[in-house]
């Protein structure tokens, strides 16, 4: 793994790098996650229609940007 990484650049990162890296390494590809990201648009609030997800989302990100 260590010639990987130093072969890869040697990139460190904060928490939510990390989140995204381990997100698109072990469950979603890179792929999905632009699509998601370009399906959100350049709009600042949005509106859910799951409250409770939402609120689950809200703590999650919260956590990660501590």
């Amino acid at each position: 793994m260590e010639e990987i990484r130093k072969r890869s650049g040697e990139v460190d990162g904060n928490k939510l790098e990390c989140f995204f890296y381990l997100l698109m390494r072990d469950h979603l590809s890179p792929g999905i996650v632009e699509i998601i990201i370009c399906n959100m648009g350049d709009k600042d609030t949005f509106q859910f229609s799951n409250g409770w997800l939402a609120e689950h989302a809200k703590d999650v990100a919260e956590r990660l940007l501590k």
